[in-house]
């Protein structure tokens, strides 16, 4: 059932606003706060992560974060279709992962969003961009650069436009990242 004018008129000026506050936050040079907001805004969050500045987040309602994750400087973070992000995973600088996108071959531009999922002890280097829909493996390390459009498979190391799988990763689980005590308290 489609919604009516006026309900996604209110929505979409809910999200404005939810991303606007989130914007101010984002630069408070306090690692607590951001936190503190994220969940604030309705983002389940984890114990011990680290959120660095610069972290840009849309509809955090709709997003689930592990235990000792780090969050990089810079990092996107889309709600809208419906995030998760597993245990123990380090997610760098400028990564982004969305969830929602319009779809290029529709004839009015229409809106599509489709959960994304990073799994536990996953890495995902610099500048990669993660798409709508995707499943990241369990202990899966993405190459910084890359764009991954597709699900990948568990513990592998991926790289590439779009990313592939170039060899197997040893299983590593158990490692923590202790994400929290290395992360500087104030920025």
């Amino acid at each position: 059932m489609a919604k009516s004018p006026l309900r996604r008129k209110l929505g979409l000026i809910a999200g404005s606003l939810e991303t606007s506050l989130y914007r101010v936050v984002q630069i408070i040079p306090v690692n607590i706060v951001r936190i503190l907001c994220l969940r604030l805004l309705g983002a389940r969050v984890g114990a011990g992560i680290a959120v660095n500045h610069g972290l840009q987040v849309r509809v955090p309602r709709r997003i689930a974060i592990g235990d000792d994750v780090f969050l990089a400087e810079d990092v996107i973070l889309d709600g809208r279709g419906g995030l998760t992000i597993g245990a123990h995973t380090s997610i760098n600088s400028r990564a982004q992962i969305w969830t929602a996108q319009h779809d290029w071959a529709s004839p009015d531009f229409a809106f599509v969003s489709a959960p994304t999922v990073i799994g536990d002890y996953c890495w995902i280097s610099a500048n990669v961009v993660v798409l709508p829909g995707v499943t990241i493996g369990e202990g899966t390390v993405v190459a910084a650069g890359s764009v991954v459009t597709k699900d990948l498979e568990p513990w592998i190391l991926a790289a590439g436009v779009p990313a592939r799988k170039i060899r197997d990763r040893p299983d590593v689980r158990g490692y923590r990242l202790d994400a929290a005590a290395n992360k500087n308290w104030f920025w």
